[in-house]
Order: structure tokens, then C-alpha cells, then sequence
């Protein structure tokens, strides 16, 4: 069974900006629940969305959602979804997907160590002192994978990939470091 996700989760396994998706709740395209989780149907529309690659207007937006949402509600939902005469939705692919990178990124997820005596906590990577943060933070700031790979070659692909992810679905909470002034 796949995860419900939080705005913050969706915003980094889509990519949309984080405004488009709390605009999306705000005009109650999910239901009333506070917060919000989004279930698979809500994430394949929010990918679709991020792959339009242009704007929709806020009742186009929901239309798009509803037959995303009652698509994959049919027992055998279509590999494509037809949205106009000139348009589709190659839904069997977007799907597909989703549910391959949940699935691989919550795998990858339970093989992270959480341990108070390893970083007071802070998830690392397995058979290692590495702060998954750490490698997430470095990709946010433009570091290539390929630097990432030079600097810690015990890394995996999938390591990288989901490192950025991960910074971004789970950012650090609680206040910031407190900077001496000199």
C-alpha cells in the first residue's frame, strides 16, 4: 500500500512550487482534512500538472483532478485519459511512475539509520556517519551528482537521488543555528 503524502512530500516528488499545491487545498480540490494528505490520485495530478508545462486556470485545475481521481478509481483505470478533442493524458505512464518512485523511495527510507548516539539523531546513511541532509543540501546548492559521487564514491545512485528528495520532504525543523557575530 502506497503512503499518503504531505503538501511538503508532494512538493518535492513533483517539483511544483509549494504556493501552486497549497493553492490547490485552498480552494478545497481535496477535502476538508487539515492538514492535508494527498493519496496517489492527488499525486499523479499534481505530476501531470508539473508536466504541462503551462498554466490551467483554477476550474481547468479541478476538472483535471476529478478525472484523474475518478480514472483511477475504475477497476482498470485507462493507460490514457483523453482531456479534449486534441488532447491526452498519458495517465498508465504517470502512474506507473508515482508509484515506482514511492515505492523505491520508501524502501530506501527504512535502510536510513536514526540512531541518538550517531548525530543526536539525525538520519544517516546506513554503515556510515554521513547526514543524509548533508547530501541533500549540497545537491538544493547546485553541487552536480557527479561531485557528490567524487566526495563519497560508497554512495549509491539511489543514494543521491533520494538524498535531495528527502531535504527537500523533511527540511529541518526547530530554530536556527544562533551565527556569532564578529
Amino acid at each position: 500500500m502506497l503512503p499518503t503524502l504531505s503538501a511538503t512530500e508532494v512538493v518535492a516528488f513533483t517539483g511544483l512550487e509549494e504556493r501552486r499545491v497549497r493553492k490547490d487545498v485552498e480552494y478545497g480540490f481535496f477535502g476538508p482534512a487539515s492538514p492535508p494528505r494527498f493519496e496517489l490520485s492527488a499525486v499523479v495530478y499534481f505530476r501531470a500538472v508539473a508536466e504541462l508545462g503551462f498554466d490551467l486556470g483554477v476550474e481547468d485545475r479541478k476538472k483535471l483532478y476529478f478525472l484523474i481521481r475518478d480514472a483511477l478509481k475504475a477497476k482498470a483505470p485507462p493507460a490514457r485519459l483523453a482531456l479534449s478533442a486534441i488532447t491526452e493524458l498519458k495517465l498508465g505512464e504517470i502512474v506507473t511512475e508515482v508509484k515506482e518512485k514511492l515505492e523505491r523511495f520508501e524502501t530506501w527510507k527504512g535502510k536510513l539509520l536514526e540512531d541518538e548516539d550517531i548525530l543526536g539523531g539525525e538520519p544517516v546513511f546506513a554503515k556510515s556517519r554521513l547526514a543524509v541532509r548533508q547530501i541533500g543540501g549540497m545537491l538544493i546548492k547546485g553541487a552536480s551528482p557527479a561531485d557528490v559521487r567524487e566526495d563519497y564514491p560508497y554512495l549509491k545512485d539511489e543514494d543521491i537521488e533520494f538524498a535531495k528528495l528527502y531535504t527537500l520532504a523533511y527540511p529541518r525543523v526547530g530554530r536556527p543555528r544562533e551565527t556569532s557575530a564578529r
